[in-house]
């Protein structure tokens, strides 16, 4: 009876304090600004206790002080618009904050006093000084931002929407922390809250679910969604994981790179203590901007504490394996790197013509007799795959992003592009060009798979279809008589408009946008070669003499001219490509009447290899003009 009567009287008191609160809004009349002073309030009546407060979007005065006694609770408070700066002492809620327009600002704690959300919109922002949890949940909702200067108490936190959270810093705080939406950057320490990103699968795509921040939080769990260093004033950081880390298949790790040390001046770093289990999750790395890593450059991407080692790999990332971040960009992943258990990418240099992804080019024919490709791959031995007709140009390269070199071919016939795509196996075609056009697939918008692109020799523009966005682009570089040129002469991972005119090299470089010529290198005569030949990540200026046999390359790493080698004989067709995965092209020959292949390697030296008939069509020669 007792517990019954007990009951009655909390629903009372309940039903009374919304039966009585009344909604009092603000005028800003008077000169003081407090909250207590009656002309500051439309009717002349301030608020009391239980009250909901309402800042409407125009006011005589936005500033607005608290002068209640400390901890006094109210109802609720909106911003209906304007630019508030609410100070003074602070104020328990039990139904909300809602910001409904313009940026507000509260330099004082607010208090839970019940569990509640608060609600900003699109374009709207709020800064909070403090949010005093106690044992009540707060969810935050809305696509606006807000800014949490400090956090305490241990009621639980849920992020909702597409806004921008941050949580700056914490006094004791050891709430759960969901997050189903939009981003929270956490800069506070908070060891013992776990956080758990779980972004439906129901929601629209370009919501992102993400975990951000440079402080340090709990056991963490990515279910689907993402986790990625870095914090408002700088997009990379390291991010502190206390009690374990765990991924699904569903969840991403959004690392930046921008310089060679952990933090705000180079790359992102999980730095994790506890167990780490990746489960197939993805590894993306975004565009780099104007930073370049030089091959060798290592960066500690996951700091793991102990011995334990990491449980699983990244998705398509197996142990030593090496991924493309453009055909231009490749890097090595071990999850035994650092102390023994660290996660570390190294770059090293993307490799063409290489159909089983050991790093190696593969010594291949195109035969058109019978439309069948012959590789001898260096890995996986012997492979024919018949797939073309005798008058297709042959275009490998790497459409499907998978780090092999796809079989495809452009037949002029139909102005179809054939693709077999080595990551699925699959069969796809795309009807771009025309039959007089010259192939030139690279990756020109860096998305890790190269477009289809041709050279119209009739008036010299380049057409590019992005595999981004299937976006059609193009651009007037060259003339008729030019010889079209593959590959990244600035080193910034895109693929560069580039051309050679009877022993003139001109180039449009993606990095800068700009127009770059090297003059007198090379005859009308010359075949140009360009290929990475010192292994610094850059294409370099060469081209193969038929007349003396020579190769004259002027190395992009020392802007000097690199010795004349000679190898080879007028008929032999050139054919550099790295084949011993040295990450440097070698210099190579293949001879047609003996189909005998001379391969000069840069480190393992010289080899000839018998592959071939006298027709055929030798693979790493398919974009030497």
């Amino acid at each position: 009876m007792q517990r019954l009567t007990l009951i009655l009287i909390l629903i009372l008191s309940g039903l009374l304090t919304d039966a009585y609160s009344a909604t009092r809004t603000w005028a800003g009349a008077s000169i003081d600004a407090n909250w207590q002073t009656v002309t500051n309030w439309r009717e002349n009546v301030a608020p009391v206790a239980g009250d909901d407060l309402v800042f409407p979007e125009a006011d005589s005065q936005s500033a607005s002080n608290n002068d209640f006694s400390p901890s006094t609770v109210f109802r609720s408070i909106t911003f209906e618009g304007g630019a508030y700066n609410i100070s003074g002492n602070p104020f328990g809620l039990t139904d909300g904050l809602t910001v409904s327009g313009g940026s507000q600002g509260i330099n004082t704690t607010i208090i839970l006093n019940a569990p509640q959300t608060f609600s900003v919109v699109q374009r709207s922002a709020v800064m909070i000084a403090a949010i005093s949890f106690g044992e009540f949940p707060l969810t935050l909702n809305g696509d606006g931002n807000f800014t949490i200067q400090l956090i305490s108490g241990a009621g639980a936190l849920k992020k909702n929407d597409l806004g921008v959270s941050l949580i700056a810093s914490a006094n004791n705080y050891e709430g759960a922390i969901d997050i189903n939406g939009g981003i929270l950057i956490v800069d506070a320490n908070i060891p013992r809250s776990p956080v758990t990103v779980n972004r439906p699968s129901s929601i629209k795509n370009f919501n992102p679910g993400e975990l951000r921040g440079t402080g340090t939080v709990g056991e963490t769990k990515i279910l689907s969604g993402a986790v990625s260093p870095g914090t408002l004033t700088s997009p990379r950081g390291i991010l502190n994981i206390k009690n374990s880390l765990n991924f699904t298949a569903n969840g991403n790790y959004i690392c930046e790179i921008g310089g060679t040390t952990p933090g705000a001046a180079g790359h992102d770093q999980l730095n994790v203590v506890g167990t780490v289990s990746l489960n197939n999750a993805r590894l993306l790395l975004p565009p780099f901007g104007g930073y370049r890593p030089a091959i060798g450059d290592s960066f500690v991407i996951l700091r793991n504490d102990g011995n334990e080692p990491v449980n699983g790999t990244f998705q398509e990332r197996p142990e030593n394996s090496i991924f493309d971040i453009t055909p231009n960009f490749a890097f090595r992943i071990t999850y035994r790197g650092g102390d023994g258990n660290d996660i570390v990418i190294t770059r090293v240099n993307s490799t063409y013509f290489d159909f089983d992804n050991d790093d190696k080019s593969d010594i291949s024919v195109f035969r058109p007799e019978n439309g069948t490709w012959y590789l001898n791959q260096s890995s996986e031995g012997f492979r024919a795959v018949q797939f073309g007709v005798a008058t297709d140009v042959i275009v490998p390269a790497d459409y499907d992003g998978d780090n092999r070199t796809d079989i495809a071919v452009f037949r002029p016939s139909d102005t179809n592009w054939y693709m077999l795509r080595s990551s699925n196996n699959t069969f796809a075609n795309i009807q771009f060009g025309e039959s007089e056009d010259i192939p030139v697939p690279n990756d020109y918008d860096g998305d890790g798979r190269a477009d289809l692109a041709v050279f119209r020799p009739s008036n010299g523009i380049w057409y590019r279809l992005r595999s981004s966005s299937n976006q059609l682009s193009s651009r007037q570089f060259g003339q008729s008589g030019d010889k079209p040129l593959v590959g990244d002469f600035d080193g910034d991972g895109l693929g560069d408009l580039a051309v050679f005119r009877s022993g003139n090299w001109y180039f449009l470089e993606s990095a800068s946008a700009s127009f770059r010529e090297v003059l007198s290198f090379g005859s009308a005569d010359d075949r140009p070669v360009p290929a990475d030949y010192d292994g610094d990540g850059i294409t370099d200026i060469a081209f193969y003499r038929p007349a003396n046999g020579g190769w004259y390359r002027l190395g992009s790493s020392s802007n000097n001219v690199l010795p004349l080698v000679r190898f080879g004989a007028s008929r032999d067709i050139p054919v550099p490509a790295d084949y011993d995965g040295d990450g440097k092209s070698d210099i190579a020959i293949f001879s047609p009447n003996i189909s005998v292949w001379y391969i000069l390697r840069s480190t393992q030296g010289f080899i000839s290899i018998q592959f071939g008939k006298r027709d055929d069509k030798p693979v790493p020669s398919a974009y030497i003009q």
